[in-house]
Protein backbone atom coordinates (compact mmCIF):
# COMPACT_ATOMS: atom_id res chain seq x y z
CA UNK A 1 0.00 0.00 0.00
CA UNK A 2 2.95 2.95 -0.94
CA UNK A 3 1.47 5.75 -1.80
CA UNK A 4 2.53 9.02 -4.13
CA UNK A 5 -0.39 10.83 -3.13
CA UNK A 6 -0.32 10.91 0.75
CA UNK A 7 -4.12 11.57 1.26
CA UNK A 8 -5.55 12.93 4.64
CA UNK A 9 -6.69 10.44 6.17
CA UNK A 10 -3.25 8.78 5.94
CA UNK A 11 -1.19 11.52 6.44
CA UNK A 12 -3.33 12.34 10.30
CA UNK A 13 -2.89 8.36 11.13
CA UNK A 14 1.10 8.46 10.59
CA UNK A 15 1.23 11.94 12.63
CA UNK A 16 -1.41 10.07 15.41
CA UNK A 17 0.96 7.11 15.40
CA UNK A 18 4.70 8.82 15.63
CA UNK A 19 3.36 11.23 18.32
CA UNK A 20 1.70 8.12 20.14
CA UNK A 21 4.99 6.44 19.90
CA UNK A 22 6.71 9.41 21.42
CA UNK A 23 4.64 9.76 23.84
CA UNK A 24 4.87 5.88 25.44
CA UNK A 25 8.75 7.02 25.30
CA UNK A 26 9.47 4.02 22.13
CA UNK A 27 12.07 4.22 19.75
CA UNK A 28 11.42 3.41 16.17
CA UNK A 29 13.21 0.16 16.39
CA UNK A 30 11.00 -0.85 19.95
CA UNK A 31 7.82 -0.35 18.49
CA UNK A 32 8.80 -1.87 14.84
CA UNK A 33 9.75 -5.28 16.39
CA UNK A 34 7.74 -4.85 19.06
CA UNK A 35 4.63 -5.87 16.40
CA UNK A 36 6.45 -7.54 13.64
CA UNK A 37 7.26 -4.78 11.36
CA UNK A 38 10.12 -3.76 9.37
CA UNK A 39 12.15 -0.72 10.34
CA UNK A 40 11.33 0.51 7.06
CA UNK A 41 7.38 -0.26 7.06
CA UNK A 42 7.12 1.75 9.95
CA UNK A 43 9.01 4.61 9.10
CA UNK A 44 6.95 4.79 5.66
CA UNK A 45 3.59 4.26 8.00
CA UNK A 46 4.21 7.45 9.73
CA UNK A 47 5.62 9.48 6.58
CA UNK A 48 2.06 8.60 4.99
CA UNK A 49 4.01 7.16 2.38
CA UNK A 50 2.25 3.85 2.79
CA UNK A 51 -0.82 2.55 4.46
CA UNK A 52 -0.68 1.18 7.72
CA UNK A 53 -3.32 -2.04 7.83
CA UNK A 54 -5.43 -2.05 10.51
CA UNK A 55 -3.93 -5.30 12.78
CA UNK A 56 -0.86 -3.11 12.70
CA UNK A 57 -2.62 -0.14 13.87
CA UNK A 58 -4.26 -2.32 16.88
CA UNK A 59 -0.82 -3.21 17.65
CA UNK A 60 0.98 -0.49 18.04
CA UNK A 61 -2.13 1.02 19.44
CA UNK A 62 -1.96 -1.19 21.89
CA UNK A 63 1.82 -0.86 22.76
CA UNK A 64 1.25 2.57 23.26
CA UNK A 65 -1.45 2.12 25.70
CA UNK A 66 -4.05 3.96 23.83
CA UNK A 67 -7.46 2.86 25.31
CA UNK A 68 -10.72 3.71 25.33
CA UNK A 69 -12.61 6.20 22.39
CA UNK A 70 -9.09 7.15 21.18
CA UNK A 71 -8.21 3.72 20.28
CA UNK A 72 -11.66 3.46 18.32
CA UNK A 73 -10.92 6.86 16.30
CA UNK A 74 -7.49 5.84 15.69
CA UNK A 75 -9.25 2.54 13.91
CA UNK A 76 -11.74 3.76 12.55
CA UNK A 77 -9.02 6.24 11.20
CA UNK A 78 -7.17 3.12 9.48
CA UNK A 79 -10.15 1.66 7.20
CA UNK A 80 -10.44 3.17 3.62
CA UNK A 81 -6.74 4.82 3.84
CA UNK A 82 -6.85 6.28 0.05
CA UNK A 83 -10.18 7.54 0.04
CA UNK A 84 -10.38 10.62 -2.25
CA UNK A 85 -12.00 12.68 0.65
CA UNK A 86 -12.50 12.35 4.36
CA UNK A 87 -15.71 13.50 5.59
CA UNK A 88 -18.20 13.42 8.53
CA UNK A 89 -21.14 14.58 9.42
CA UNK A 90 -22.03 17.71 10.78
CA UNK A 91 -22.50 16.30 14.53
CA UNK A 92 -18.95 14.62 14.14
CA UNK A 93 -17.09 17.32 12.77
CA UNK A 94 -15.27 17.81 16.07
CA UNK A 95 -13.21 15.02 15.84
CA UNK A 96 -11.29 16.69 13.26
CA UNK A 97 -9.80 19.55 15.00
CA UNK A 98 -7.13 17.86 16.65
CA UNK A 99 -5.98 16.74 13.11
CA UNK A 100 -6.60 20.02 11.72
CA UNK A 101 -4.18 21.57 14.06
CA UNK A 102 -1.84 18.96 13.31
CA UNK A 103 -1.81 20.00 9.59
CA UNK A 104 -2.13 23.83 10.16
CA UNK A 105 1.08 23.39 12.37
CA UNK A 106 2.98 21.52 9.57
CA UNK A 107 1.79 24.01 6.87
CA UNK A 108 3.78 26.66 5.03
CA UNK A 109 0.90 28.22 3.98
CA UNK A 110 -2.64 28.70 4.90
CA UNK A 111 -5.37 30.21 2.46
CA UNK A 112 -8.66 30.74 4.33
CA UNK A 113 -12.14 31.87 2.32
CA UNK A 114 -14.57 33.38 4.99
CA UNK A 115 -17.81 34.04 3.60
CA UNK A 116 -20.16 34.44 6.64
CA UNK A 117 -18.33 34.15 9.46
CA UNK A 118 -14.51 35.26 10.71
CA UNK A 119 -11.69 32.69 10.38
CA UNK A 120 -10.99 30.63 13.41
CA UNK A 121 -7.89 31.66 13.45
CA UNK A 122 -8.65 35.07 13.67
CA UNK A 123 -11.59 35.03 16.37
CA UNK A 124 -11.54 37.19 19.39
CA UNK A 125 -12.09 34.67 22.44
CA UNK A 126 -15.49 36.82 22.98
CA UNK A 127 -16.74 36.41 19.02
CA UNK A 128 -15.76 32.34 19.26
CA UNK A 129 -18.20 32.29 22.22
CA UNK A 130 -20.85 34.14 20.50
CA UNK A 131 -20.81 31.91 18.05
CA UNK A 132 -21.09 28.67 20.15
CA UNK A 133 -23.81 30.17 21.64
CA UNK A 134 -25.67 30.66 18.70
CA UNK A 135 -24.80 26.92 17.85
CA UNK A 136 -26.23 25.81 20.77
CA UNK A 137 -23.12 25.53 22.69
CA UNK A 138 -23.07 26.24 26.40
CA UNK A 139 -21.22 25.49 30.18
CA UNK A 140 -18.17 23.76 29.71
CA UNK A 141 -18.75 22.23 26.38
CA UNK A 142 -18.30 25.64 25.05
CA UNK A 143 -15.35 26.44 27.22
CA UNK A 144 -13.71 23.40 26.15
CA UNK A 145 -14.51 24.66 22.40
CA UNK A 146 -13.35 28.28 22.65
CA UNK A 147 -10.39 27.58 24.32
CA UNK A 148 -9.33 24.66 21.33
CA UNK A 149 -10.08 27.69 19.17
CA UNK A 150 -7.73 30.31 20.68
CA UNK A 151 -5.02 27.74 20.87
CA UNK A 152 -4.92 27.09 17.48
CA UNK A 153 -3.95 30.68 16.92
CA UNK A 154 -0.49 29.73 18.80
CA UNK A 155 0.22 28.70 15.28
CA UNK A 156 0.42 31.93 13.64
CA UNK A 157 3.12 33.51 16.22
CA UNK A 158 5.58 30.55 16.34
CA UNK A 159 9.18 31.07 15.11
CA UNK A 160 8.44 29.28 11.42
CA UNK A 161 4.70 30.28 11.24
CA UNK A 162 3.13 29.59 7.77
CA UNK A 163 2.05 32.58 5.76
CA UNK A 164 -1.69 33.17 6.35
CA UNK A 165 -4.04 34.92 4.25
CA UNK A 166 -7.84 35.75 5.17
CA UNK A 167 -9.96 36.75 2.37
CA UNK A 168 -13.77 37.56 4.48
CA UNK A 169 -16.57 38.86 2.45
CA UNK A 170 -18.30 41.86 3.67
CA UNK A 171 -21.27 40.18 5.31
CA UNK A 172 -18.74 38.02 7.46
CA UNK A 173 -18.08 41.24 9.04
CA UNK A 174 -21.91 42.90 9.03
CA UNK A 175 -23.06 39.99 10.74
CA UNK A 176 -22.67 41.10 14.55
CA UNK A 177 -22.09 38.34 16.55
CA UNK A 178 -22.62 39.25 20.17
CA UNK A 179 -23.31 43.01 20.11
CA UNK A 180 -21.48 45.98 18.74
CA UNK A 181 -19.12 45.63 21.71
CA UNK A 182 -17.79 42.62 20.64
CA UNK A 183 -17.90 43.25 16.94
CA UNK A 184 -15.54 46.36 17.65
CA UNK A 185 -12.93 44.33 19.65
CA UNK A 186 -13.31 41.51 16.71
CA UNK A 187 -12.41 44.23 14.06
CA UNK A 188 -10.02 46.01 15.78
CA UNK A 189 -8.17 42.36 16.45
CA UNK A 190 -8.43 41.82 12.60
CA UNK A 191 -6.38 45.19 11.82
CA UNK A 192 -3.68 44.49 14.46
CA UNK A 193 -3.25 41.14 13.31
CA UNK A 194 -2.74 42.15 10.06
CA UNK A 195 0.39 44.05 10.78
CA UNK A 196 1.52 40.46 11.27
CA UNK A 197 4.32 40.08 8.49
CA UNK A 198 3.17 36.88 7.81
CA UNK A 199 -0.72 37.76 7.86
CA UNK A 200 -2.93 39.36 5.14
CA UNK A 201 -5.82 39.70 5.42
CA UNK A 202 -8.38 41.11 2.50
CA UNK A 203 -12.18 42.01 2.67
CA UNK A 204 -14.70 41.32 -0.66
CA UNK A 205 -16.64 44.32 -0.42
CA UNK A 206 -20.20 44.33 -1.51
CA UNK A 207 -19.85 47.23 -3.77
CA UNK A 208 -17.53 44.84 -6.01
CA UNK A 209 -20.88 42.95 -6.88
CA UNK A 210 -21.34 39.28 -6.56
CA UNK A 211 -18.41 36.68 -7.16
CA UNK A 212 -18.81 32.67 -7.52
CA UNK A 213 -18.83 31.86 -3.63
CA UNK A 214 -17.58 28.55 -2.79
CA UNK A 215 -18.72 28.33 0.49
CA UNK A 216 -15.83 28.55 3.40
CA UNK A 217 -12.33 26.77 3.21
CA UNK A 218 -9.36 26.26 3.86
CA UNK A 219 -6.46 25.01 1.39
CA UNK A 220 -3.20 24.19 3.20
CA UNK A 221 0.41 24.10 1.47
CA UNK A 222 3.34 21.96 2.97
CA UNK A 223 6.95 22.32 1.89
CA UNK A 224 7.48 18.83 0.35
CA UNK A 225 3.90 17.20 0.00
CA UNK A 226 0.90 18.02 -1.62
CA UNK A 227 -1.82 20.64 -0.32
CA UNK A 228 -5.01 19.89 1.03
CA UNK A 229 -8.14 21.57 1.64
CA UNK A 230 -10.40 21.73 5.01
CA UNK A 231 -14.00 22.21 4.21
CA UNK A 232 -16.54 22.94 7.02
CA UNK A 233 -20.38 23.13 6.61
CA UNK A 234 -23.03 22.80 8.69
CA UNK A 235 -24.10 19.57 7.36
CA UNK A 236 -20.57 17.81 6.48
CA UNK A 237 -16.87 18.99 6.94
CA UNK A 238 -13.32 17.49 6.21
CA UNK A 239 -10.38 16.82 3.93
CA UNK A 240 -9.91 16.82 0.33
CA UNK A 241 -6.78 16.06 -0.82
CA UNK A 242 -7.15 14.51 -4.81
CA UNK A 243 -5.48 16.22 -7.64
CA UNK A 244 -8.17 17.51 -9.44
CA UNK A 245 -9.84 18.70 -5.85
CA UNK A 246 -6.82 20.72 -5.05
CA UNK A 247 -6.34 22.05 -9.20
CA UNK A 248 -10.66 22.90 -8.52
CA UNK A 249 -9.64 25.02 -4.93
CA UNK A 250 -7.11 26.64 -6.24
CA UNK A 251 -8.92 28.01 -9.00
CA UNK A 252 -11.79 29.41 -6.29
CA UNK A 253 -8.52 31.05 -5.10
CA UNK A 254 -7.37 32.88 -7.50
CA UNK A 255 -10.69 34.02 -8.65
CA UNK A 256 -11.99 35.49 -5.32
CA UNK A 257 -8.23 37.38 -5.07
CA UNK A 258 -9.47 39.28 -7.71
CA UNK A 259 -12.81 40.57 -6.39
CA UNK A 260 -11.20 41.41 -2.73
CA UNK A 261 -9.32 44.92 -1.75
CA UNK A 262 -5.46 45.62 -1.55
CA UNK A 263 -4.15 45.00 2.00
CA UNK A 264 -4.13 48.17 2.89
CA UNK A 265 -7.46 49.10 1.77
CA UNK A 266 -8.69 45.96 3.68
CA UNK A 267 -7.23 47.36 6.76
CA UNK A 268 -8.83 50.95 6.01
CA UNK A 269 -12.25 49.23 5.64
CA UNK A 270 -12.24 47.43 8.38
CA UNK A 271 -11.41 50.65 10.32
CA UNK A 272 -14.32 52.21 9.01
CA UNK A 273 -16.27 49.30 10.02
CA UNK A 274 -15.07 49.45 13.85
CA UNK A 275 -16.35 52.93 13.70
CA UNK A 276 -19.45 51.90 12.36
CA UNK A 277 -20.28 49.66 15.12
CA UNK A 278 -18.97 52.36 17.61
CA UNK A 279 -21.65 54.22 16.95
CA UNK A 280 -24.32 51.99 16.59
Amino acid sequence: MISDRQPARMRALGMELAAARVRAGKTSRQAAFGIGMSLATLSRSENAKRGCLATDVAGLLGMYGITGADRQRLLDMAEDLDARMWVEPGDRAHQFLPTLADFEAKARTLFHLAPTIVPGLLQTPAYARALHTVAGLTGTTQDAMVEARIDRQKVLAKLAAPQYSAVLDEAALRRGYGGSEVMVQQINWLIGRAQQPNIDVRVIPFKHGGYADTGPFLMMGFADIPPIVYVEHGGVSGFLDAPQDMALFQGFAARVMRFALSSADSVNFLARMAADYERS
